[in-house]
């Protein structure tokens, strides 16, 4: 997933809590509803609790004081790789589509403090047989493209096949080769029969043009979460451009393309197709989004503590750069920075097929989590130190500390060079790449070599445009051994952190991608993520804490950094701005520019 897109973290949506799948909730609230109390009561656990409400319409809710009109920008320093709904898993890109997919479900956080998974394109939240292996799914009616053109099950079904050519369609989430009958062996609608493609894939069906059937190869309790990404937004097969069909995807939500250069620029206009009679999430109150990327770091913050004429109307999803605090705290830009907990740790993602173990423990050792943070302008709106792999809003979560670092301080190069010397690997080349079109990724790539010197270490950071470090982060053939990144909760369970970003197994399933970014392929470890993912689901939580201290302890297969927080800021004249903690900033669809 997810993450958020200021610290170029992989996948989030949003979560359920309390460990109880959308169906056992939803039994819950009918039960509480029987009995007089109330649907939307969110069942009790810990992290974040998600209420179902299948029975949730169109139009969505308005929002007090929303008004029409307008150009809303958006100004980020950030680059997105892809608008491809398959390959879509930054959560800034996540967000985006937000505006222009529409997806067999989505969730939705209302302005009582809680989110919603609700039906989207379906009608409900899915109907499943007594194992969790068949869902099924059925289409409202009146959806339509952008260009009028009706919405069928064959197009989510096409979707759902094109998922499964990760080679050719790189990046993207990967729950379905883990989940879906056959996902082992599919490749996808690009590849021949006889190479394991084509359309015929008995893992989706549709008997008419309202009903979409989804086969698994296990129980999958929570694949009506998973419905929520782009991945499930439907894609007819005769407007599929391939590897081009992110510069322009055929919208079916309130705004759709009308400009993209890819790093720099894209432009987001009104929809007249989108039908909000059929949509219970979605506003269109501004006439046009601009989002700008690649911005300077600096000098957007700067634009927008200003508050200055078209900057009045913007919005970034940057976090505020810490040399930037006494411009805000205190002051009238301080009721324009929206803070709060993020769903993500950042990690540096340690190739095991190319760092030895005892390399990696002396890097744990000799990390320099003070001045890294510094460099990067980090503060305590941005991060807070990180010991584990899980979030410490997972359901479950147990803190422990291995190195005994608390995720800060400046590292120890003496006691690190020595344990290089003993392991033989005095000068290890640690290989990276960093954007040399933004300042402050210089500064930290900089920072960083001259502290890994000083403990023993050869440096050799590969500099790039900005717009191309994601796909080298995606690539497995990269010559980098390090990835500086993230993981976000797609939803709050362990269920979408291990086997999504650590089972040895994808990597041979994803030869152009890397899903797992740590190259981590253990026995022990496959057959854990195995063991707890068939648990029932309240007994998983503690199984995947373990997991995590287990791990760290016998493969250091990452450095967890720091557990990501919120922040961001915003022009005066902007209105609806909230701070959803799973699209990593605001909530795009809610906005409106103030008249």
């Amino acid at each position: 997933m997810a993450a958020a897109a200021s610290v170029l973290a992989l996948g989030a949506t949003a979560a359920c809590g309390g460990g109880a799948s959308p169906s056992e909730k939803a039994q819950e609230q009918q039960k509480k509803q029987q009995q007089g109390g109330s649907s939307a009561e969110a069942p009790k656990g810990g992290g974040f609790d998600v209420v179902l409400d299948a029975n949730a319409k169109g139009p969505a809710k308005d929002i007090a004081g929303a008004q029409k009109g307008g150009t809303a920008t958006v100004l980020t320093a950030a680059a997105p790789e892809t608008f491809d709904p398959t390959r879509a898993y930054y959560i800034d890109s996540l967000a985006v589509l937000r505006l222009t997919a529409r997806t067999l479900t989505a969730l939705e956080l209302r302005a009582d403090g809680k989110y919603y998974l609700v039906p989207d394109l379906a009608t409900d939240l899915g109907q499943h047989n007594a194992d969790y292996t068949e869902w099924k799914f059925t289409l409202k009616n009146g959806l339509k493209y952008e260009d009028g053109s009706p919405i069928k099950a064959q197009d989510i079904a096409y979707a759902v096949k094109r998922s499964f050519a990760t080679e050719e369609l790189p990046g993207g989430p990967t729950y379905q080769q883990s989940y879906f009958l056959d996902g082992t062996k599919y490749k996808g609608p690009f590849k021949s029969k006889a190479k394991g493609g084509g359309l015929d894939y008995a893992g989706v069906e549709t008997p008419d043009d309202k009903t979409v059937v989804l086969k698994m190869a296990k129980p999958f309790p929570d694949l009506a979460y998973y419905a929520t990404f782009p991945v499930y937004s439907p894609i007819p097969q005769a407007k599929d451009t391939k590897d081009a069909y992110g510069n322009k995807p055929l919208a079916a939500g309130p705004y759709k393309f009308d400009s993209y250069q890819k790093g720099k620029r894209l432009v987001l206009v009104k929809n007249d197709q989108w039908d909000p009679k059929t949509d219970p999430v979605r506003h269109q109150y501004v006439d046009k989004y601009d989002f700008k990327f690649s911005q300077n770091p600096i000098k957007l913050q700067e634009q927008l503590i200003a508050d200055n004429g078209p900057d009045q109307t913007a919005i970034t999803y940057d976090g505020v750069d810490s040399s930037l605090l006494p411009k805000i705290q205190g002051k009238e830009p301080e009721k324009r920075m929206l803070t709060g907990d993020g769903t993500c740790t950042d990690f540096i993602y340690l190739d095991t097929r190319r760092i030895p173990l005892e390399v990696r423990k002396a890097l744990v050792t000799a990390w320099p989590f003070d001045s890294i943070h510094k460099a990067g302008g980090d503060s305590p709106f941005t991060y807070t130190p990180a010991t584990t792999i899980l979030p410490k809003v997972t359901p479950g979560f147990v803190k422990y500390d291995l190195f005994g670092n608390g995720g800060k301080g400046d590292g120890d190069p003496v006691k690190a060079k020595k344990m290089l010397e003993k392991a033989g690997k005095l000068g290890f080349d640690v290989v990276w790449a960093y954007s040399n079109d933004n300042d402050i990724a210089a500064q930290v790539s900089a920072v960083r070599a001259q502290k890994l010197k000083a403990a023993g270490f050869k440096t050799t950071a590969i500099p790039m445009p900005r717009d191309q470090v994601r796909a080298e982060f995606d690539n497995p053939k990269s010559k980098i051994n390090i990835r500086p990144l993230g993981w976000c909760l797609d939803w709050p369970s362990g269920t979408t952190v291990f086997p999504a970003i650590f089972d040895g197994r994808l990597i041979s399933l994803n030869p152009n991608s890397a899903p797992n970014k740590s190259f981590l392929n253990e026995t022990d470890i496959n057959s854990e993520i195995d063991r707890i993912s068939a648990l029932p689901l309240q007994k998983q939580e503690p199984e995947w804490a373990k997991l995590d201290k287990t791990m760290m302890q016998k493969y250091v297969p990452v450095i967890p950094v720091d557990y990501n927080k919120t922040n961001f800021l915003f022009g005066s004249k902007l209105g609806g701005v909230v701070l959803d903690p799973f699209s990593g900033g605001p909530d795009f669809t809610k906005l409106y520019v103030k008249q």
